[in-house]
């Protein structure tokens, strides 16, 4: 490769300060952008980012001619309810860094819930440029001026740990979640209808809900499908609700563009009674979740009635549902993530996606976990007994407790900073408060601590932000699959032993407490399953993943792979 040398060094940005000028917007006339501060010159040759705003609403944009783009914003009828102007002003700002604050803005405005931001998300992807760094620290300057002016309220820290920060349709794009997007939209523009099944394949924090939430909006937002029935189906209900309070602030989406699979035979989402085909475009996320008719437990009866509503036969999956209503399902997917019996089979997903299912579009940026893609291999081959060399992670925590105590002050300690950390387990603990709520009530005793499993499903997650006592329970996989954490504090309980004889790690069915999940499984199944479970849980976190192992055994076992954290007494 030729170096190509240089004697210019670019200089950094020093860290100037903001200005931002306020000024009456109304529609249909000329706007006076004229701010005493500002030299003429800048305002009418100089990058800087805007926002345009009333009581309820906003829209942040950038430029390179603030009177020029404002007096078009003056003409054009989106934008007359607006009332006022805010031009944000700094000597070192460049085209990359407005366009990257015009972004951060974006996404940090919808979640701070002050406006209902009325931008569409096109272009939005995580790009790098020169001192990228240093204009980030800018930022929070210019986000704080923001709060003291009134036109934000959250400081960043609360938003990025938000629910709805997480999911926003303004996330940026990673190069990779670009190219998946650019490629679906291509066969939606040659023709949905007649266009093959797409998979869209990652693992754990590769940002497919992310994709799929931003496709969604790109969609609706896209004037050459308007009156298509486009719909998210989220089968993780705890998930699905989650999604559905993110977009409640978007201009052009609802709450009811996120649906159930379920949800395909009602008529208030369009479906028709005889026909197939209701639905234009599924967006299908969390798909290795979609339901076989197989330990449904109570929802046997109400699984049935779907299968009549749509003349499929007792047995057909919910795959099968999607592929009768849907002229085109776009299936988010990763094989490892199936975490019962339940679930779909492999055979009926291949079957299901053709030859996507061969070709997938592939995901592989990491977007949660910092430890990396690296991360995630290695916890895949601990958890498969291939016995990868030990090693640790760069800026990630991988810590393992040797005792409880130590292991539930370590999680204090972070939750007292990080409040979307959360303790975690595989289901090795019967749940015996399901229906009791004194607080006194518990399932879970170690050493003497005593903890309840998540006392819900439905947003398990964002109730713990609210309220201590529900942080401080622990959570079962069906609590936090799909969620981001700052902090994941793993418990592998019984349910995972090691085989002395093979060295593997297998399922203890004796330990294993959903008995649903167990009820048809082999054990060669159930040891896949419970597998699959701490991957999950193992992927959770974002700046880090703590673990304690209940099993001496394992515990011991398992010691060359993490970094110990001694016992305390």
């Amino acid at each position: 490769m030729r170096s190509i040398p240089t004697n210019i060094v670019p200089e950094a940005p020093k860290g100037a300060p903001f200005f931002i000028g306020r000024c009456a917007f109304h529609y249909g006339e000329r706007i006076d952008v004229s701010i005493s501060d500002l030299a003429e010159d800048k305002i009418i040759n100089w990058p800087m980012v805007y926002i345009l705003a009333n009581d309820e609403a906003a829209y942040v944009g950038q430029t390179t001619s603030v009177a020029t783009r404002i007096n078009q914003h003056g003409a054009c009828e989106e934008k007359k309810d607006f009332t006022s102007v805010n031009i944000i002003f700094n000597e070192e700002f460049n085209a990359s860094a407005v366009t990257d604050y015009e972004h951060r803005l974006i996404g940090l405005m919808h979640a701070d819930g002050r406006y209902r931001l009325t931008n569409k998300n096109e272009g939005m992807t995580d790009t790098n440029y020169f001192s990228k760094k240093q204009y980030a620290e800018m930022f929070e300057d210019l986000w704080e001026e923001l709060r003291r002016l009134e036109l934000a309220d959250h400081t960043i820290d609360d938003i990025e740990e938000s629910e709805v920060f997480r999911y926003s349709p303004y996330k940026g794009l990673t190069p990779d979640q670009r190219v998946a997007l650019d490629r679906i939209l291509e066969a939606i523009d040659n023709g949905f209808e007649e266009a093959e099944p797409i998979v869209v394949e990652g693992m754990p924090g590769t940002g497919k809900t992310i994709l799929a939430v931003y496709l969604l909006k790109a969609l609706k937002d896209d004037p050459r499908y308007a009156g298509l029935n486009i719909r998210i189906i989220e089968p993780v209900t705890s998930l699905k609700n989650t999604l559905r309070k993110s977009l409640s602030g978007v201009s052009g989406l609802s709450p009811s563009d996120v649906i159930g699979a379920a949800d395909l035979v009602k008529p208030e989402y369009g479906f028709v009674e005889g026909d197939e085909e209701s639905f234009d475009i599924v967006l299908v996320d969390e798909a290795h979740r979609l339901k076989q008719r197989v330990n449904l437990g109570t929802q046997f009866g109400n699984y049935d009635k779907v299968n009549r509503k749509l003349g499929l036969c007792k047995e057909a999956t919910q795959l099968d549902w999607i592929l009768n209503q849907a002229k085109l399902p776009i299936f988010f997917y990763d094989p490892l993530q199936a975490v019962g019996p339940s679930c779909v089979g492999e055979d009926s997903i291949r079957s299901a996606f053709g030859a996507a299912h061969d070709y997938p579009i592939r995901l592989d940026s990491q977007m949660r976990v910092k430890g990396g893609k690296e991360y995630l291999d290695y916890v895949a081959d601990v958890l498969a007994g291939r016995c990868p060399r030990p090693r640790s992670f760069e800026g990630y925590e991988f810590v393992l407790h040797e005792g409880f105590t130590c292991f539930v002050d370590a999680f204090e300690k972070v939750y007292s900073e990080h409040n979307l950390s959360r303790m975690i387990s595989g289901y090795a603990w019967e749940w015996k408060t399901r229906k009791k709520k004194a607080s006194s009530s518990f399932d879970i005793e170690i050493d003497g601590i005593q903890k309840r499993w998540n006392h819900t499903y439905d947003n398990w997650v964002g109730k713990g932000m609210e309220n201590p006592a529900v942080a401080r329970e622990i959570g079962c996989i069906h609590s936090i699959q799909g969620y981001d954490l700052s902090y994941a504090f793993v418990i592998i309980g019984e349910d995972l032993k090691l085989n002395p004889e093979t060295g593997q790690l297998e399922a203890n069915r004796s330990s294993y407490y959903d008995r649903n999940g167990f009820a048809t499984a082999s054990p060669e199944e159930l040891t896949q399953y419970i597998r699959n479970i701490y991957y999950v849980l193992l992927t959770r976190g974002i700046n880090g993943t703590h673990v304690y192992v209940h099993n001496a055994e394992l515990r011991e076992y398992l010691r060359g792979y993490f970094t110990m954290q001694p016992k305390t007494e």
